[in-house]
């Protein structure tokens, strides 16, 4: 949800930056004049004294302004009035009974944020719309915002689409902002995402950080727009230097990945701490790994395991696993299985492949639990069904000896397949033992040396030795068979290796 902009927050400013010094005190009969009145009379009495007269007299935008004095949220470090939200309120409702739009427009806010009054977002949308109908266009867009939310309003998307529209062709940029955000959702209007583009720009070049953070996307995505990485960088650095936490972090990815921008892990780095210290957890996160592989930073397991944690805490489910894995190993952290079996099981159920093999590995070896080959075949098996070559192969293991599931070779031989079909070097190994053997499969003596073949090619040990074994007893037209179908397997799963 953005952050709702309003006129009384912009009057704040006017009224503290508004210098008129040789403005006379006599006969104001207009509202800049009364800002300016109210601006000099916080320090001076006689100029004070002179807008509460104008005040009593009945006249609605002195009113205003008088009651601004007593505004606990004004911006005077040095003033004769004491603040008061009841004496605001008296002279806030006096002007605005009145019809004093500024004034109607301030009573919807305050109700609207509970402001020296109860919250009560019926009024609020009732002085909004006093104010609106006026032409007030933070009003229009606060009403928007009632609408949109169904508070104080029954929620109605197309009512709140009509005001936002008519604050946004005023220039208001809030306004500009939430009506893009209708047509990129579809909310009371076709989506569109061409359209929410173009709110999005209006409100980008006026400053307007989410909408600058939005249009960023915009280009990164191509939603609307033909993808652009260097323009969704430029945008998302305005917003991030407003202090726009999600257009740090995906200023950080664009570094990190060098889309956009020169790759440059260092500015990354920068961008992610910036985002990280709001609170962003994908930003923690993305700190934990550069800490944890030393990346654009020295290596440091300590640092790392905190973002892990912080990002772990707001349920960012790979942070979740790798702060398991560094539990599990004591990097960073004292070891301690129970908590990696913490961490393992929040992020395995929500569904995280790498952690349902590792709570599979914890309960098959018994490390923080009791030792369980039901509960480890269990979550291998989840892990292995989403791909995960680790679990496949862990899986085929079960079933090849019967562990918390029925022996059964054939169901060994699938998973070993899966595994070794992924390039997985262990896989490889064991489905060639199973074909030498004629375990769930026939008995192949070329199948079996191609994928040793293979195995060996992706760095498993003391494969020679097999192969010598293998090799007594099949024919040399075997062995050529068993070269040329390895040799048609890695060039389909290397095609750029040309062997």
């Amino acid at each position: 949800m953005r952050r709702e902009q309003t006129a009384f927050l912009l009057y704040i400013a006017l009224v503290s930056s508004l210098m008129l010094s040789d403005m006379a005190v006599a006969a104001p009969s207009d509202e800049a004049t009364y800002m300016a009145l109210a601006n000099k009379a916080a320090t001076d009495p006689t100029i004070l004294a002179k807008l509460k007269e104008e005040a009593e007299s009945g006249i609605p935008a002195a009113q205003f302004w008088y009651g601004t004095l007593f505004d606990p949220t004004t911006l005077k470090s040095e003033t004769t009035v004491q603040k008061s939200w009841v004496n605001a309120k008296y002279w806030y409702l006096k002007a605005a009974n009145q019809g004093d739009a500024d004034a109607q427009d301030t009573l919807g806010f305050m109700y609207h944020q509970n402001q020296g009054v109860p919250q009560d977002y019926t009024e609020a949308a009732k002085w909004y719309r006093k104010a609106a109908e006026q032409g007030v266009a933070d009003a229009q867009n606060n009403l928007g915002v009632m609408y949109g939310h169904g508070q104080g309003v029954p929620q109605n998307y197309a009512k709140a689409e009509q005001w936002y529209t008519k604050a946004a062709k005023q220039g208001y940029a809030g306004a500009q902002y939430n009506l893009g955000i209708m047509y990129a959702h579809g909310q009371g209007v076709p989506q569109d995402y061409t359209e929410a583009a173009k709110w999005y720009r209006k409100a980008a070049e006026q400053g307007e950080a989410d909408a600058q953070y939005n249009l960023g996307v915009a280009y990164d995505h191509g939603e609307g727009m033909p993808q652009n990485y260097s323009e969704a960088a430029k945008w998302y650095r305005k917003a991030a230097e407003q202090g726009e936490a999600d257009a740090q972090f995906n200023l950080g990815v664009m570094y990190e990945q060098g889309q956009g921008v020169p790759q440059d892990y260092s500015m990354a780095i920068k961008w992610y701490t910036k985002a990280a210290e709001q609170g962003n957890a994908n930003a923690q996160y993305n700190l934990g790994v550069a800490y944890d592989h030393g990346e654009g930073v020295p290596q440091n397991h300590s640092e790392a395991a905190k973002w892990y944690r912080k990002a772990a805490e707001q349920g960012v489910a790979d942070a979740q696993n790798n702060l398991g894995v560094m539990y599990e190993q004591g990097q960073g952290v004292p070891q301690d299985y129970s908590m990696a079996i913490k961490w393992f099981s929040k992020a395995a159920e929500q569904g995280v492949a790498d952690a349902q093999n590792n709570l599979g590995i914890m309960y098959a070896h018994g490390q923080g639990v009791p030792q369980d080959y039901t509960e480890a075949a269990k979550w291998y098996r989840k892990a292995a069904e989403q791909g995960e070559a680790d679990a496949q192969f862990n899986l085929g293991i079960m079933y090849d000896h019967g562990q918390g599931v029925p022996q059964d070779y054939a169901e060994a031989v699938k998973w070993y397949r899966k595994a070794a079909e992924q390039g997985y070097a262990d896989a490889q190994f064991y489905l060639g033992v199973m074909y030498g053997q004629g375990r769930g499969v026939p008995q192949d003596y070329s199948e079996a040396v191609k994928w040793f073949i293979l195995a060996k090619a992706n760095g498993k040990k003391g494969v020679d030795k097999i192969l010598d074994v293998v090799e007594n007893v099949t024919t040399s037209q075997q062995i050529a068979q068993a070269q040329e179908l390895a040799r048609q397997w890695w060039n389909a799963h290397h095609p750029a290796s040309g062997q």
